[in-house]
């Protein structure tokens, strides 16, 4: 799930995922997970990304260097519901 740039800080990822966190505690999950870019990739996007989630109380559990491909690795993120 994405935002695009053009409507970022205006409360829809806030939303969108206060709709995940409330659907799966509903179904009984106790964590939610991400998977994101780790800061060994450039890509500033991602720098935002991994913002957002932070400051919605994800913390980073692992790194997976080869998930997508070693260009591309891999952070796993989660929180408990």
């Amino acid at each position: 799930m994405g935002v695009l740039p053009a409507y970022h800080r205006r409360g829809i990822g806030r939303l969108l995922l206060t709709e995940c966190e409330e659907y799966a505690r509903d179904s009984g999950m106790r964590y939610l997970s991400v998977k994101t870019l780790t800061n060994a990739h450039p890509s500033k996007s991602y720098a935002k990304t991994r913002a957002f989630y932070e400051a919605a109380s994800f913390v980073s559990l692992e790194i997976f260097p080869l998930h997508w491909d070693a260009d591309n690795p891999c952070l796993v993120m989660v929180k408990s519901l």
